[in-house]
């Protein structure tokens, strides 16, 4: 409570743009009738980098995450549009929030699992994620912090499957906690 009634200067950006170096940890799965869900190939540790825009609350951004974990090494660009706004707490601290559709995009290195290749897996789709957590700022353009993030999602069939046929489809939860490092121009 002295936290957040503790007295600061009123600090709103209308529009910012930022760049983040992220690193962490991403799990997740699919549905147990089908072994080509993304998540279950690619997941553990990974490191990636983060770009993007707001204006008011709404947010833009887009993120990378190389996976060093998992049955295969592997790729997964998000693109995010949605909520993504910050409550000062006390000082450079503040308690970020996040809602978003996203439209996933991922890729696993040439592997195979019990026969399946890797083009076979479902690597693309749609979801929505949301998470909560808490940064700190400094100098009025740089921060670091950590989001943990939850997400469901729905990966159409592998890429050499028609994406119409749903039985190939696959669904599931991923959560993902990234520090960052964060450089932000706003006014």
């Amino acid at each position: 409570l002295v936290l957040v009634s503790a007295p600061r200067p009123a600090e709103a950006k209308v529009f910012e743009i930022w760049g983040s170096a992220i690193a962490g940890g991403v799990f997740g799965n699919g549905n147990a009738s089908s072994d080509r869900d993304f998540f279950n190939w690619a997941s553990g540790g990974g490191a990636g980098f983060e770009v993007g825009a707001r204006f008011l609350f709404f947010g833009a951004w887009i993120d990378y995450v190389r996976f060093f974990g998992g049955d295969a090494g592997a790729n997964l660009f998000t693109f995010n549009l949605g909520g993504d706004t910050t409550i000062g707490l006390s000082g450079g601290l503040k308690l970020v929030l996040r809602l978003a559709g996203t439209f996933y995009y991922g890729t696993i290195d040439d592997a195979t699992h019990e026969g399946m290749s890797s083009d076979q897996v479902d690597t693309r789709g749609i979801g929505f994620r949301g998470g909560i957590g808490l940064r700190y700022e400094f100098a009025k353009v740089f921060s670091f912090g950590v989001t943990p993030e939850g997400a469901y999602h729905y990966f159409f069939g592998g890429a050499e499957d028609n994406a119409l046929e749903t039985e190939n489809n696959s669904h599931g939860w991923n959560f993902r906690v990234m520090g960052y490092f964060r450089v932000g121009l706003g006014f």
